[in-house]
């Protein structure tokens, strides 16, 4: 029997704070419907799988982690305005977008990688399918294979939006355990996905850094606060003996 653990992201953007719920919501039951006796059960596996999930937007997922794919990511979002991407995912649909408009060039980025969507909005608007499609369409288009069904909850349909996305969360578990109980995808594989994502983060966006956030301002910091109390003690000292 063998034993690890599978990293997962879960990722948001969220103009109202319902999809932000639901990313939550899912985290936070990964313990009971995708712990390691859930996955044995669903999958007929032997192996121990923990899953750790990690919660987080989606602009902070390239901002901040610099794009660090893992081979199964569940993406909750919302539109906003004329089909628009809400709060904390505005690069992300930019990154979409490039994928789309520059063409076959991407095709592969993000071969291997498998995700979940749910999308949330309100029919009153034409447009209130139109981000969660054209991240879906991206992603597809990239190499990504979505599983389960997508999650399509409408504020104004009639079923109540809150046991749309009750049904959706309930339905999603099986597919998760699927996927994660396949041979994970190789450590080379997940960089060259990073770095042709983070290619197309730092052209698009002028201020999008390649390196993760430099520790040096801190060092110096702590440098000049040394600095300082080391003038107060010898300032003291020379006080004292001139006394």
């Amino acid at each position: 029997m063998t034993a690890r653990e599978e990293k997962i992201y879960v990722l948001y953007g969220s103009q109202t704070g319902n999809s932000e719920q639901l990313a939550l919501d899912l985290c936070s039951q990964v313990p009971t419907q995708l712990g390691p006796a859930q996955i044995q059960q669903i999958t007929g596996t032997s192996a121990t799988i923990t899953v750790i999930p990690k919660c987080m937007q989606l602009d902070d997922f390239l901002e901040l982690d610099r794009a660090e794919w893992t081979r199964l990511v569940v993406i909750v979002t919302s539109s906003y305005g004329v089909g628009q991407a809400p709060l904390g995912c505005y690069r992300f649909r930019e990154l979409c977008d490039a994928w789309k408009k520059e063409g076959d060039v991407h095709k592969g980025t993000l071969e291997g990688m498998t995700y979940a969507l749910c999308g949330l909005g309100d029919s009153k608007y034409t447009t209130f399918f139109r981000n969660p499609t054209v991240i879906d369409e991206a992603l597809h288009f990239v190499g990504a294979k979505r599983v389960g069904p997508l999650g399509k909850a409408d504020a104004s349909g009639p079923e109540d939006q809150t046991a749309v996305l009750e049904k959706w969360l309930h339905s999603i578990w099986p597919f998760l355990a699927k996927v994660v109980v396949e041979p994970p995808l190789d450590r080379e594989r997940l960089q060259q996905m990073q770095q042709r994502t983070v290619d197309v983060c730092r052209r698009i966006n002028p201020d999008f850094e390649a390196k993760a956030p430099s520790s040096q301002p801190l060092a110096s910091n702590v440098m000049i606060i040394l600095l300082a109390v080391l003038a107060i003690i010898m300032g003291y000292y020379f006080t004292s003996t001139t006394k």
